[in-house]
């Protein structure tokens, strides 16, 4: 007889006699559980230095001394970008940089584990920017773009009253990947082009109510999002006739 039934025909008296001991067993294993594979590895350990920018603490480490120039410049040039684009500015915030992914993947910035194909994460408490290097200025750039334009996404609807950033959280992640991707490319992108005429002469291009609640794009539904939403900002500027139609969206759902 499993222990399982034996447990189930204990008398309602002798249950309640051992539920202090059970709850205590139960607590510690739950705790555990959330505890277990929660650590992250950190094998080493970085010597920290600041690169003031004029809106940016840029955060990194000897091996990456060179090249963090480099990115402070670009992340200088989408803050131009983005601030004229949405309309708005703010002070300062944290980038911090790592040299590899590996390194990436060690961060205690954030909690929670990161993926191969993570390759950048904004965190909503400070809207600092956690990033690797690849080794490629284009996708370092396209990366840091991305990154900064939900760093606005945040902080427009921090300033929003009425609960604005709970607000931002509503949206459909379709518009918020989709217009970080889209500021980040541009307009015409070909890989995005391709995957565009292919999903449409295959018959397979998912409406926006798709996007948003079919579970067939679970638990790809990031990554199909990034890739098909990228062209809808385009389309409302079409549509409307200015490329700000998404970012009064945006506006307009924080307020």
């Amino acid at each position: 007889m499993s222990a399982g039934l034996i447990m189930t025909r204990l008398r309602l008296r002798s249950v309640l006699s051992i539920a202090p001991l059970l709850a205590l067993i139960l607590s510690t294993s739950v705790r555990a559980q959330e505890y277990f594979g929660r650590n992250k590895v950190q094998y080493e350990s970085f010597k920290w230095q600041i690169l003031k920018s004029e809106h940016f603490d840029n955060f990194f480490y000897p091996p990456e001394s060179t090249i963090v120039r480099d990115a402070g410049r670009q992340a200088e040039r989408w803050y131009a970008r983005h601030s004229d684009t949405f309309r708005h500015a703010f002070d300062r915030k944290s980038l911090v940089f790592y040299a590899d992914h590996p390194d990436f993947e060690q961060t205690n910035v954030i909690g929670e584990q990161l993926e191969e194909g993570t390759g950048g994460v904004t965190e909503s408490n400070r809207t600092r920017v956690i990033m690797p290097f690849t080794g490629i200025y284009a996708d370092n750039d396209h990366v840091l773009g991305h990154e900064l334009v939900h760093v606005f996404q945040y902080n427009i609807a921090e300033g929003a009253p009425g609960g604005g950033l709970a607000r931002l959280g509503a949206l459909p992640l379709w518009l918020i990947e989709g217009m970080a991707e889209y500021f980040s490319l541009g307009r015409e992108d070909p890989l995005t082009a391709m995957w565009m005429r292919d999903a449409v002469m295959r018959n397979k291009f998912p409406t926006i109510k798709q996007l948003t609640t079919d579970p067939r794009f679970f638990p790809q539904v990031a990554r199909v999002e990034k890739i098909h939403t990228r062209q809808l900002p385009l389309y409302g500027q079409k549509r409307r006739g200015t490329e700000r139609s998404a970012v009064t969206r945006l506006s307009d759902s924080s307020k």
